[in-house]
């Protein structure tokens, strides 16, 4: 008997199988981004803080020195030269003081959007599961029918075996 050629025996490959692939890929990339970003986030807190921790140190600094200026001053122990570079370097603290201030703001700054910008890479993370989901709903839909098709077959050709047996058996 010569072999012949069964379409019921080729199984169907998933029509969108492409597209499932790219929206899985999708969801990956997606979730690379997202720990890229709370990465930053986590970077931007921490030179947040120490931008903090450095005016802080700086205003403790000025204020023990002004202290000790102060008491020196009630003393009598300082000259008009030193209340000279007494201001001179109070005048160099407060520019200092304000480029520190500017220094944590910036870094305020960039802690926000670093924040802002870790939300927005979830938002794009949940739309690329939903779509991978949606995917995912229907290729199960499609492979139950392949299933009930391919059942159905079988059904199919188990009866028409069962029949031609029978029939075999009655012409004997």
């Amino acid at each position: 008997m010569a072999a012949r050629y069964n379409e019921e025996a080729v199984t169907r490959k998933y029509p969108l199988d492409p597209l499932k692939r790219v929206r899985a890929e999708k969801v990956d990339d997606e979730a690379r981004a997202l720990s890229r970003a709370l990465g930053d986030v986590e970077a931007t807190k921490a030179e947040e803080d120490r931008r903090a921790r450095a005016k802080q140190e700086f205003e403790r600094s000025l204020s023990d020195i002004d202290a000790a200026e102060r008491a020196k001053l009630e003393q009598g122990d300082l000259t008009v030269a030193d209340l000279a570079r007494g201001a001179a370097f109070g005048i160099a603290g407060d520019m200092r003081r304000a480029t520190l201030e500017r220094s944590v703001e910036e870094a305020r700054l960039g802690h926000a959007r670093a924040r802002l910008s870790a939300d927005d890479k979830r938002k794009d993370l949940a739309s690329a599961r939903t779509d991978a989901e949606l995917v995912e709903k229907h290729y199960d839909k499609w492979s139950q029918a392949e299933r009930a098709v391919e059942l159905a077959k079988e059904e199919e050709n188990a009866e028409e075996t069962h029949l031609a047996r029978s029939r075999k058996r009655g012409e004997k």
